[in-house]
């Protein structure tokens, strides 16, 4: 089964070892990084993923994930409808666990229309509500997957407390552990760069508790939002 097949793949969680001499920029030098995302890319001011929702154990459906920038996101599926506005969630019909994933994403992903400043804000108050520490240290490597990504709020394998996980490349949110009531809730962003996503958001959704799987969204195509090239940009300026 595919979902299992990739749930075997598992997830990395190698410290890498910052005595071999990788630099790791101080953590407010990567919020402010991760901020300055909503300045570059297209200008639109939606996003519309088409793809699958998955929820525990029950069978894929289609599903449609609407990013309204800034800070808007509605996630239909079965004619129901989960919506994140303004900071409040309305779970819609589809239940919690497509409730929390999209309350966990949505300030990480949709703050494109705000400002640098207010998209960090935006960024630290996301992460400082899911627990974890205000000064975001200390900082670490880690591996997601392939991947490399720096960890605010934890040390190497400390995967029992809250942490933001930034990609080391591209300053793309990555993971966030989220304490949710006296327990620990793991979000995923993957596969940033492809098609079916586009370049600044991400295919792949996972929410997980421990190895249980609580909600997954995978898109499948984009629609509604133009990646505006650089020189482009530059002409607006």
């Amino acid at each position: 089964m595919k979902l299992r097949s990739h749930i075997a793949v598992s997830l990395v969680c190698v410290g890498l070892a910052t005595a071999a001499g990788a630099y790791i920029p101080s953590a407010a030098s990567l919020l402010r990084r991760a901020a300055a995302r909503v300045n570059e890319g297209g200008k639109s001011k939606e996003a519309a993923l088409s793809g699958w929702l998955t929820i525990a154990d029950q069978a894929p459906v289609n599903a449609r994930l609407t990013l309204s920038f800034p800070l808007g996101c509605a996630l239909d599926a079965n004619g129901k409808t989960a919506s994140f506005k303004a900071g409040k969630t309305e779970d819609g019909g589809l239940g919690s666990q497509a409730a929390e994933l999209l309350t966990l994403v949505c300030p990480l992903i949709a703050n494109r229309g705000l400002n640098a400043n207010d998209a960090e804000l935006a960024l630290r108050g996301a992460a400082q509500r899911a627990g974890v520490p205000a000064e975001f240290l200390p900082t670490s490597l880690a591996r997601l997957y392939d991947r490399v990504a720096i960890v605010l709020g934890a040390g190497p394998r400390q995967l029992d407390r809250p942490q933001l996980w930034l990609y080391k490349e591209t300053s793309a949110p990555a993971r966030l552990l989220a304490k949710v009531g006296d327990q620990l809730h793991d979000l995923r962003l993957l596969q940033y760069g492809n098609p079916a996503a586009g370049e600044w958001f991400p295919r792949s959704i996972e929410l997980w508790q421990g190895e249980a799987l609580l909600a997954r969204f995978e898109s499948l195509s984009i629609a509604g939002f133009k990646d505006t090239p650089p020189a482009e940009e530059q002409d607006d300026e």
